[in-house]
Parts: C-alpha cells; structure tokens; sequence
C-alpha cells in the first residue's frame, strides 16, 4: 500500500501496523515469518536451495568448486591486527581531517552467477532437455564449455599451452577431458569458476557504487576478477533505453555492451541478473544470483565488449573491501562531519578505515605506508565519493594491474590534484615511467595546458551559456593536453547529488568534472598485457621534503591502442 518495509534477511517482513512496540526494557516489532539465521557457509546454502539449479549445482560438486567456498575468515589476522593500533590519530588528509579504523576482521567471500536449469532447456533446447539424466547433462555442459574455451588466445591466456615436465604434454592435452573435472585447466572446471566471483556482494546494492555517474551519457560500470584466473567480469547497471537489446531498464546485466564503434555496433547483450525468490541467496560466505543466460571469457568478451575505454575504480580492484565492508560503507549523501574526525564512527555509518601491511592479497606496502580510505561522500570530487590515499613521507606500494586481455593498453590514472599532495614515481613491472606524477598542480597549469571556465565554471559555451570556448577550440586543446601527457577529466561522472535517494545529475547543485580544472587524467605509459602473466604497478614518493604528502588512487583507465593511439578509432569525452 505504498509503505515502506523493513526486511530482516531477506524473508521476514516487519508488520508496519504492530511495529514499535514498547515494552518494559526494549522494543518489539512483530514479523510475517519466523526469522531464519544465515549463519550457515556457502556449500551449506547452495545444498538448500538448489532445487532450481540442480545442473550448476551438481557441475559444482564434480569440479570440486563447491569445496573450495569454504574460506570465510582469516583466524592468523585476529592475532597479528593486534601489532596495529585501533584507530589513527587525527590525518589530514585534502582539505579534511579524518580518523582511520583498522579492520576488526580480515573475511573472504564470493558471488555465484547460477543459471537455473530452465533457462538452460530454453537457451540450449538442442543441448539440454529435462528427460536427460544428469550424467548427460553435466556432459552438455562439458561440450559447451569446450566450445567456449577451446581457441589458441584462450590456450595462451589460461596457460593451456604449457607443457608440464613430468609428461612432456600441454595443460590441454592432458586433462581436456571428462573424467580431469578437478582440474583448474579443464574446460568445465574453468566454465563454473567464471560464473564465482572473488567477493561476496551481499546485495545488489553492492554490486556498482553508482552515484556520481551522469546516466544520460553512461551505464555506472564496474571491471571485477573472477575466480578464473586472469579474467575479469563486467558488471553494469543499465539505465539508458536507447538500446533495443535490453528490456529492461534500469536492470543489472553482465557482460554486456552496447552497439558503438568499437564492437562494429553489434550489441552484445550479455545476461539479466535477478535476485531469486523465495529463497536465501546469502550466507556468512557466499552469494548467489540468476543469470539468464552463461557467462564466459571468451571472444566475444574479449574482443567487443573489453575492447573499450575500461574506468575500473580502485575500491573493486581488492576483495577485501567488499568483503569486509569497508567499499560503500555508510550513506554517501551525508557530508564531511565530525564523525569523520572521531572514533565513534561517522553520522553517515561505517568508518574511515586505515589497512595494515598484509590486508590486501598481492599488495606490498612498506612500513612506513599508510593505506587509507576515506568513506563516499557524493559532495567530493572523487569517483563514487571514495579514494583511497597513500600517505606517508616516503611511501612505496606495488600492486597488480587488473586482468584484462593480452594487448597494448594505454595506462591512465585519475585523481583530484590538491596543493598537499604528493610526487609519485610510477613503474610498470619495475620499469619508472616518465618523470614522476606531481599531484599539487591542476589542469590550467602550462605544464597540463588546458583551458578552463574557473575552477568549476563550464567550458563549452555551445553547451552552456556561461562556457567561454566553443567545440573546436577545446578540441584543439584536448590535442594539446594529449601532447602533454593529459586528459580533461570525463563528462560522465559528477559530484553533488539532487535528492538523497539517486544518483541524478542537476546543474543547479552539481559539477561536472570535464568542468573542474583540479579533475584529469594522467597518462602514464602504454603497457603490453601479456598472456597468463600479472602486470605489477609500483608508486614511490619522491617528495624531498620531510611533509607527508598524500598519493590518491581513485580511478585507473586501460584503453586498448586501436581505440587511442595513432589511427585509432578515437574515443568520446565521456
């Protein structure tokens, strides 16, 4: 009737006409159904409920993947967080000031994108039917996973290729087979681990932190790892309806791209996620969600839909902050208060968090580096509202690229340039790139050379009748900035909100952030993604002073060298 409810794990409703009452020493609420704890781990949740997926849930067990979702939480860090104190004195940090928590726990988790067995009879009627016995069908998924996988790129990047030396025979020749399903480079076994993702994303709300992205010009977008090694997913919210092959708006899709000149125009429309009905998907561990469709790694993934201007934020790039809530914790609307400078934890909920050496798998930090993350607030420049800072007087930190596909990438990284910031080197697999990136100067500066409105003023007069150049001049600036190792920031995202509930763009309270000159992107090197090899990034200080100047990392784009480089097919300012 138009009421707001509350909803305990999914399943029991608060009844609005009963809640609230008080009682001698507390509150009651009355629900419509008894309260079911999740406390149980993945295997356990997926045993319960698979009713609608008993083909991905048997493929599962014969891989031997559902054994491997027990990892939950990391008891050694219960012990050793103890050489780290509990909060960080008062750090400032940009303009603010702000108390960093440690971590109280280090968990793991993942996320399973299930294809019930329906959609498989109806998606692949030629490959499964519901007379087959399950042998057969976990044999038809077998075929369909070969056929998905069994390309030379695909050999390469999985290392399929490689000869192991006891037996003088490739990864595929020797278990590209039915009874080899254990192992990680069987055809199957690499099908189903595509489908688990690396974090446990509780809810949909979760998957894409999508404040701050304009959705006139852009889907909010995020690039995650998989449990398939050297791979990534595409996670998007699609609000725009220009394209016929979405039916629904504003849905969350996966692996899905629009018809633009980097894939010829051919729409890829990837699968429909929905969260299942009557029934648990979350556990202390693991999350599950439909697919409407199968998911894979394969060509037409990397060849159309990654073959774009990929903006990956640096809060996806590590498990451990989804996992332990510290990505999009809080209420983004709220403002920088004084929560933000206390150990009582801010007004907005959560935390500002402060990680030690060790938290993030494939990450070195050194002693004397501060890994700090501030909460989202939409009213910062920072993309989604958060950034994590690198502070400290001589900080050195080295970290993976994320996967994408052996290639030439042009490496970017976006950030805010403020006058306390710092000088970073940057090294691409140990090698330095360039002199060092000096964040304390903005984009009108000559060394950037661009033309700018004021600090937020419009630039595009055609645009907006307060903007001072026309198209023509600023394209010809945006050669200039290219030439100087730049890019203005893009027009798609925003910071400010109109209302507390969405991410929407109004020119009244926001800014864009082609508009601001403190907001661009820093090219950085173009890197040669190899197959079945992790690329290293390293940023060292190279501040002389004794100040503690502070390294942001946002935002990093990879755009493959046909879209930007010279003759490529050129890219928008979104």
């Amino acid at each position: 009737n138009g009421m707001t409810l509350s909803v305990i794990n999914r399943r029991a409703a608060i009844i609005n006409e009963l809640k609230n009452d008080s009682v001698e020493n507390g509150v009651v609420h009355p629900v419509d159904k008894v309260i079911v704890p999740n406390t149980s781990l993945g295997a356990s949740l997926l045993d319960d409920n698979h009713q609608n997926f008993t083909i991905f849930y048997e493929a599962l067990k014969r891989t031997a993947l559902l054994d491997s979702l027990s990892r939950y939480r990391d008891d050694d860090y219960e012990v050793w967080k103890n050489n780290y104190k509990e909060f960080t004195q008062s750090m400032h940090i940009g303009n603010e000031d702000y108390v960093g928590k440690r971590p109280d726990h280090r968990y793991s988790g993942f996320t399973l994108f299930i294809v019930p067995d329906k959609v498989l009879y109806e998606k692949y009627p030629d490959r499964f039917n519901e007379d087959m016995t399950m042998d057969q069908k976990i044999d038809a998924l077998y075929d369909l996973a070969v056929e998905k996988y069994n390309d030379n790129t695909s050999a390469s990047i999985f290392g399929l290729d490689k000869t192991e030396p006891a037996s003088g025979k490739t990864y595929k020749e020797l278990y590209w087979d039915k009874s080899s399903l254990k192992s990680r480079y069987n055809p199957l076994n690499m099908f189903l681990s595509y489908h688990i993702l690396d974090r446990l994303f509780t809810s949909t709300a979760k998957l894409i932190n999508c404040w701050q992205i304009n959705t006139a010009y852009a889907d909010p977008t995020e690039w995650v790892g998989t449990m398939l090694d050297f791979s990534s997913i595409k996670l998007e919210k699609v609000y725009r309806t220009i394209d016929p092959a979405v039916e629904y708006e504003r849905e969350f899709y996966i692996n899905h791209s629009e018809a633009c000149m980097y894939n010829n125009y051919e729409r890829i429309r990837g699968a429909h996620l929905t969260t299942p009905e009557n029934a648990d998907n979350f556990s202390l561990n693991v999350a599950y969600y439909y697919v409407d469709d199968v998911l894979a790694y394969d060509q037409t993934m990397r060849n159309k839909v990654m073959n774009t201007r990929m903006r990956i934020d640096f809060m996806t790039l590590w498990p451990e902050l989804t996992n332990n809530n510290i990505r999009l914790a809080g209420n983004p609307t709220q403002a920088y208060n004084s929560g933000d400078n206390s150990e009582d934890g801010t007004e907005a909920g959560g935390f500002n968090y402060y990680l030690p050496p060790g938290y993030l798998r494939n990450v070195s930090i050194s002693d004397n580096t501060t890994f700090f993350i501030s909460r989202p607030i939409v009213y910062w420049s920072n993309m989604g509202g958060d950034v994590l800072g690198i502070l400290g007087t001589s900080y050195d930190v080295t970290f993976r690229l994320p996967n994408v596909p052996p290639g030439t990438y042009e490496l970017r990284l976006g950030y805010c340039a403020l006058v306390d910031r710092g000088i970073g080197q940057v090294y691409v697999d140990g090698i330095p790139q360039g002199i060092p990136m000096d964040m304390r100067y903005s984009a009108s500066d000559a060394r950037v050379g661009g033309l700018y409105n004021g600090g937020k003023g419009w630039r595009n007069k055609e645009e907006n009748s307060s903007g001072i150049y026309t198209s023509e001049e600023l394209e010809e600036n945006a050669r200039v900035m290219k030439n100087n190792g730049y890019y203005s920031a893009p027009k798609s995202v925003f910071y400010g909100n109109d209302g507390n509930d969405a991410p929407r763009y109004s020119a009244n309270t926001c800014t864009i952030y082609y508009n601001q000159d403190n907001l661009m992107r820093r090219k950085i090197c173009n890197v040669e993604v190899k197959a079945n090899t992790h690329h290293t990034i390293r940023l060292r200080s190279v501040l002389t002073s004794s100040e503690s100047g502070n390294f942001t990392l946002d935002y990093m784009e990879l755009v493959p060298i046909d879209i930007c480089g010279a003759g490529g097919l050129g890219e928008d300012l979104y």
